[in-house]
């Protein structure tokens, strides 16, 4: 069977290259010389004058580049991802913000028009859900979650909709201050400067962060006091179950904070002392743990109300708040908003908190530096328990940026690793939990810690974190100045006020520098000079000088 033409082996077979001619050899050498001398031009020129002949469209040649290496490479195309990455999510943040104003408008179209507010809501959205494949229950809750937002935080949503926070940190500050807004009796001023300090905080941290960060500063803020909030909350402490599909399903507990974090520990203890042969994760054997607790357990009637947990205390001093002599609401009027947290994330009430001091064996004294709050010291006898002590009561969360797990579970680590002579100081160790850890040995990234217990993130790509630890104790700041500081002048500029100085200080003592008085003054301060008076005439007024 012969081969169609064009086909088969004939098909493989590179056609023969053409010689080349003297002039078309010659035509290609005198355009290299060109694009040299062209591209040395463009190199000798400044960035304005590039752009300038980029607008009016000249044509820019490629600068002459050394061979990229594989590390350049990589980190080019690290670089390139973070860029672009960032642009998308800021690009997404934006348009969420067009849709969020797009929704928010018509829902407040609706309001202002006379009829059935709610009616009209449903029947616009089963008009969009038609088009974009949604249910109506849905696309009503994404138009009224719209209109809450843009009307009730107002610098979340611009600062969103500008892309200077990402939707998850909009989400984040519209779920914890949802409390804030729903209290009639905080003033509109403060609510407006929660929000604003919480976009303050988001533009700067990451989610998890924000989150914790956010809990403390709604708390202050609210009329409420933690302990009457916290009661009533109590009084809905539930169990619930919902089928999860696979033959799975999700068994929810609503509990206090502190029970339900406790339990988790103590799952949590147990996995961590499984054996080593045994293949189930984490997860698997806290599931497993909590099952056959729950089904195979006992549950004695007569420890009703009492408390397997054990802690220790951890008082800053002054230890105003646990050692206050009165009841929550007089604690709440002496200005102790929240006296305690669980993993420097969680508030825990003021009753709970000296329920839990009250049981403790121990205690153990925290001392905080007088300006920045941080902690510094512990009166304990071992020195490496007091180190472990007080870097616990510094660092609370783990060090690496944006990451917020308590620091209880994280690695005691060495900024300078001790193999290449780093110190066992608390000015070289920080806690880093063991993801962050194996990422900070394993990874490009660079830690310095600077005074203060401050870590300096730098990553490859020329990025800066300064990671500060949260202070523990109060913290004094100077008193506001009634007048404007004036600004610091340098040594040389002090010398030059004092030779111009000294220059007029000469002229006024020595006469020969003075100047001659202008008549245009004179006559303003005494009027128009006087005749020249006769000669001899008694009754002639004097002169002026």
């Amino acid at each position: 069977m012969e081969s169609e033409p064009g086909g088969g082996a004939e098909a493989l077979e590179a056609p023969p290259l053409e010689p080349r001619s003297a002039a078309e050899i010659a035509a290609d050498e005198e355009l290299d010389a060109f694009l040299a001398e062209l591209s040395a031009q463009v190199a000798a020129m400044s960035a304005e004058q590039v752009e300038a002949a980029a607008e009016r469209g000249a044509p820019i040649p490629p600068l002459p580049r050394a061979p990229e290496s594989a590390a350049e490479r990589r980190l080019r195309l690290d670089e390139e991802l973070v860029s672009e990455l960032v642009a998308i999510e800021a690009q997404s943040a934006r348009l969420e913000g067009r849709r969020r104003a797009l929704l928010a408008e018509h829902m407040q179209r609706m309001i202002d028009q006379a009829g059935d507010t709610g009616a009209m809501l449903r029947e616009l959205a089963s008009f969009a859900a038609v088009e974009l494949g949604l249910t109506t229950p849905t696309v009503e809750r994404h138009i009224t979650d719209a209109w809450t937002i843009v009307g009730e935080l107002p610098a979340a949503h611009e600062a969103a909709a500008e892309g200077r926070i990402t939707t998850s940190h909009l989400r984040i500050i519209e779920a914890e201050t949802r409390a804030l807004r729903d209290d009639a009796d905080v003033a509109p001023a403060d609510r407006d400067r929660v929000v604003a300090e919480l976009v303050d905080v988001a533009e700067r941290t990451s989610t998890a962060r924000l989150r914790s960060k956010a809990k403390q500063v709604v708390n202050d803020a609210l009329s409420t006091p933690l302990q009457v909030r916290h009661d009533s909350a109590r009084q809905r402490r539930r169990v619930e179950v919902s089928d999860a599909g696979d033959g799975m399903a999700h068994l929810y507990a609503f509990l206090p904070a502190l029970e339900a974090y406790a339990v988790h520990d103590r799952l949590t203890q147990a996995a961590r002392g499984k054996p080593k042969e045994d293949p189930r994760s984490f997860d698997q054997f806290r599931a497993d743990a909590f099952q056959e607790l729950l089904l195979s357990g006992v549950v004695p009637e007569d420890l009703h109300g009492t408390s397997g947990i054990r802690v220790k205390p951890m008082i800053a001093i002054p230890a105003g708040a646990l050692c206050f002599d009165g009841t929550a609401a007089e604690a709440e009027a002496a200005g102790h908003r929240f006296p305690a947290m669980l993993d420097g994330k969680v508030i825990v009430d003021l009753e709970t908190a000296r329920r839990l001091a009250g049981e403790a064996p121990t205690w153990l004294r925290l001392f905080t530096h007088p300006v920045t709050g941080v902690a510094v010291t512990v009166d304990s006898y071992t020195p490496t328990a007091a180190q472990r002590h007080v870097l616990l009561g510094r660092d609370v969360r783990c060090r690496a940026p944006g990451c917020d797990r308590p620091a209880r579970r994280a690695d005691l680590d060495h900024t300078i690793a001790w193999s290449q002579g780093g110190e066992t100081s608390l000015s070289n160790l920080a806690h880093i939990c063991r993801r962050d850890h194996c990422l900070k040995h394993d990874s490009r990234w660079a830690v310095e810690q600077l005074p203060g217990g401050v870590l300096r993130w730098t990553s490859p790509l020329g990025q800066v974190i300064d990671d500060l630890p949260e202070p523990a104790g109060p913290v004094f700041t100077d008193m506001p100045r009634t007048r404007p500081r004036p600004p610091k002048r340098t040594a040389a500029q002090r010398r030059a006020d004092q030779r111009a100085a000294l220059e007029r200080l000469g002229r006024w003592d020595d006469p020969t520098t003075w100047t001659e008085p202008d008549p245009a003054v004179l006559r303003e301060w005494h009027g128009a000079p006087l005749e020249p008076a006769a000669q001899g005439d008694p009754n002639a007024p004097p002169p002026p000088f």
